[in-house]
């Protein structure tokens, strides 16, 4: 009977493996194949239109980081990376605190504040552009009417603006999924830790401090590492806002890489740009890993 007991339990096993097979052979070739050809790419002189390739080392990366434009790409990348991550996790870590309150309706306010998410990002985007339109943009036209002409600006078009233009409409698209994600780990927080903090005399400000930032700090950790990953490959929304322009004042690595591959059609220079970015992301990945083991190896020892 264990024999044969074993025997079902192996086959159910290489059942369920056949079963996932043609996800896994699917998401190698559209995963895997790509990353490995993008680095083969990178190291390769390519010639168009039969895409032979050729060896030609590092070529491609000094070629593409030469460029004299190089500078002020990677300055907004960083600015970009920054003031999105800490835009997005300030905004949605103060609606979490909000929302977390038991207070009647909260349900509906719950709501409403996720609906950024729910937009499609090209849409917003759109949306967004049209509204920062310097001539009839809705933002305008309230600062207009209210008498306010020296502030009404041309948001997109000036290289002062354009970029924390953009910033203030990635900010609102994305805050929700921190919100949401923050907020469920609050909820996770056993309630007789807060009611005997505030029987010792705890502040809110004390509640905050030393029950709901501790506890929230796994779930924190995890969001801060998708957000600096998901500011570092932006392209969508700064793409449909300005391009990349004016003048390169919002031109990030993921929009430099389309420009090296899809206007000036050099897939070498374009791929040695994606393995920087893949690096930057696995670099994340290794950082928060790093992060997490230490905060567990902390929580274990007290």
């Amino acid at each position: 009977m264990r024999s044969g007991t074993l025997t079902i339990a192996t086959k159910r096993k290489i059942t369920g493996f056949v079963c996932v097979l043609p996800c896994i052979v699917v998401l190698l070739l559209m995963m895997a194949y790509p990353v490995l050809q993008t680095f083969l790419f990178s190291f390769s002189k390519i010639e168009l239109p039969s895409f032979k390739l050729s060896f030609n080392g590092f070529n491609n990366f000094i070629s593409a980081f030469s460029k004299p434009d190089v500078q002020l790409i990677i300055r907004n990348t960083i600015a970009w990376t920054i003031g999105s991550t800490v835009l997005r996790l300030s905004l949605g870590l103060v609606c979490a605190l909000i929302m977390n309150a038991d207070v009647p309706g909260i349900s509906v306010l719950r709501i409403i504040a996720l609906l950024p998410w729910t937009v499609p990002l090209i849409v917003s985007s759109n949306s967004w552009r049209w509204m920062l339109q310097s001539d009839y943009g809705v933002i305008n036209g309230m600062l207009k009417l209210m008498g306010l002409n020296g502030f009404a600006l041309n948001w997109l078009a000036s290289s002062s603006t354009a970029l924390p233009a953009v910033l203030t409409a990635a900010t609102w698209a994305g805050y929700p999924f921190v919100m949401m994600m923050l907020l469920s780990a609050m909820q996770s927080l056993p309630v007789e830790l807060y009611e005997a903090a505030r029987i010792d005399g705890a502040n809110r400000f004390q509640l905050f401090r030393f029950i709901t930032l501790p506890g929230i700090k796994p779930v924190l950790f995890v969001v801060l590492t998708l957000e600096l990953i998901n500011a570092v490959n932006a392209f969508d929304m700064l793409f449909v806002m300005t391009g990349g322009g004016p003048g390169g004042a919002t031109e990030i690595l993921g929009l430099f890489v389309y420009r090296l591959a899809f206007v000036n059609f050099d897939f070498g220079e374009a791929s040695s740009v994606s393995v920087v970015l893949i690096a930057l992301v696995i670099l994340g990945f290794v950082l928060y890993n790093t992060a997490l083991s230490r905060s567990k190896h902390k929580g274990e020892a007290a």
